[in-house]
């Protein structure tokens, strides 16, 4: 699943439950129930040498960088729009907590020699990616971020 749709159930799990102590682990568990999803991301069907070149490092890089403006924006209505800093804390962490396992097999996409832990990881993710074609792959991430909208509307907005 793309980083953007993981980043958006984060933050709706962290307007739905108000205890970062259960929110963010849950949200690091979904991390891995939303990629049996059958979905569609950048390195759908590709070997790893294919992961470090051309275009697909710079769309990871933009996938990451819109989950984190989404991620930051709805801490930031919280801290200053809401006056709720525990909520915009949470939305924080929750928001990091549903993209830590695909940051953690960063190490080895990127590098020849990985951490141990990274390759656990790895592995576990492995395991749970269900992969689709296009456009399906992309249309069941849209209806987990359509869930996960309406779900923080209801909570927040």
């Amino acid at each position: 699943m793309l980083l953007t749709p993981h980043t958006i159930v984060g933050v709706a799990v962290a307007t739905a439950i108000s205890n970062p102590l259960i929110a963010a682990p849950l949200s690091f568990a979904l991390h891995f129930a939303g990629d049996k999803l059958p979905h569609w991301d950048f390195f759908s069907n590709t070997k790893n040498g294919e992961r470090r070149v051309g275009w697909r490092p710079l769309a990871v890089m933009a996938d990451m960088s819109i989950g984190i403006f989404i991620a930051l924006t709805f801490t930031y209505y919280a801290l200053w729009g809401l006056g709720d800093s525990y909520l915009a804390l949470n939305i924080f962490l929750c928001g990091l907590a549903s993209v830590l396992p695909d940051a953690l097999t960063g190490p080895y996409i990127y590098t020849d020699n990985p951490p141990k832990f990274c390759m656990w990881i790895k592995n576990i993710q492995s395991k749970a990616q269900t992969q689709a074609p296009l456009p399906w792959g992309i249309f069941t991430q849209l209806v987990v971020v359509a869930v996960s909208v309406f779900l923080i509307w209801r909570s927040i907005l």
